[in-house]
């Protein structure tokens, strides 16, 4: 005997050594013969209400149980899908969370939770939209500006992430080279191309770090000397008519990257208790 589907919720805090996240869960499952049969987990970290209101969080997964597959035989339930990481000082309740290091310790945290709960799962998936917010209250797509830095994106030099596809994994990393390789043309072409519009201002800091470099690796490099602050500042105007010239557009924002779980670090979850893995909706915080 079988009741139809609900869906348990549950809420409480996540607390580690450096911060305390706010935690919801919410469970999709069956009681058959009197146990809970599980199909799906929406785990919501960094749980947070903005100034005006809104309700938010930070980071957001869902995870298909082996039980799917019986009613989506193609599920791949031992990927987890990575949907939602967002950065607020609100995504920790006990202080503000630091951007940078702090962000990459709140998801790092999530996952490696998620793992604990779920330890069929083998990695994330991730379509890699993310921002990052500039000093100047825009904001720059946060793989192009970290491919600028380092040659890769946010999530494939601190998580080791990487396309699934092969094919399209090395024409992503060809493209990144030859991005990268290119001879800037001349100041005019380069201007007119993609500075139309902008403030003099900067205008006139690119163009005394343009007269120094003569590939587009090396205008990177000189523009993030500046430190990461004016970086944001100085690329956002154009770095996305520059990604536009290229593929990497699509291998980033409309391709499946995948986290793989041994790039997880293991986090010290103080109030994490194991007894309550399978049977979340029992535990009290």
């Amino acid at each position: 005997m079988s009741s139809d589907k609900n869906n348990i919720f549950f809420k409480g805090t996540l607390q580690t050594e450096l911060y305390t996240y706010k935690i919801m869960i919410t469970t999709s499952q069956i009681t058959k013969n009197g146990t809970n049969i599980i199909f799906n987990r929406y785990f919501n970290i960094g749980a947070y209400v903005t100034n005006s209101g809104e309700k938010k969080t930070c980071v957001d997964i869902y995870v298909m149980y082996p039980e799917m597959k019986k009613e989506i035989p193609s599920a791949n339930y031992k990927i987890a899908k990575l949907i939602t990481t967002h950065y607020n000082e609100k995504c920790s309740i006990d202080k503000k969370l630091e951007r940078g290091e702090g962000t990459k310790h709140m998801i790092n945290t999530a996952m490696y939770f998620v793992y604990k709960m779920c330890p069929f799962i083998e990695g994330f998936d991730i379509n890699d939209a993310s921002t990052r917010d500039c000093d100047n209250n825009t904001t720059i797509v946060l793989s192009y500006f970290s491919i600028t830095g380092s040659g890769k994106t946010w999530y494939e030099k601190n998580f080791k992430a990487y396309i699934a596809d092969t094919n399209k994994r090395n024409k992503y990393y060809n493209t990144v080279d030859t991005l990268l390789s290119r001879r800037l043309p001349t100041w005019d072409v380069f201007e007119a191309m993609f500075l139309r519009g902008i403030e003099n201002e900067i205008i006139y800091i690119i163009k005394n770090l343009y007269d120094e470099s003569d590939t587009y690796q090396i205008l990177f490099k000189n523009i993030h000397n500046l430190g990461i602050n004016k970086a944001c500042v100085y690329l956002q105007p154009w770095i996305e008519k520059l990604m536009l010239t290229t593929d990497l557009r699509n291998y980033i924002l409309y391709t499946q990257w995948v986290i793989p779980i041994n790039s997880v670090k293991q986090v010290n979850l103080i109030n994490y208790k194991k007894e309550f893995v399978g049977r979340l909706e029992n535990y009290k915080n």
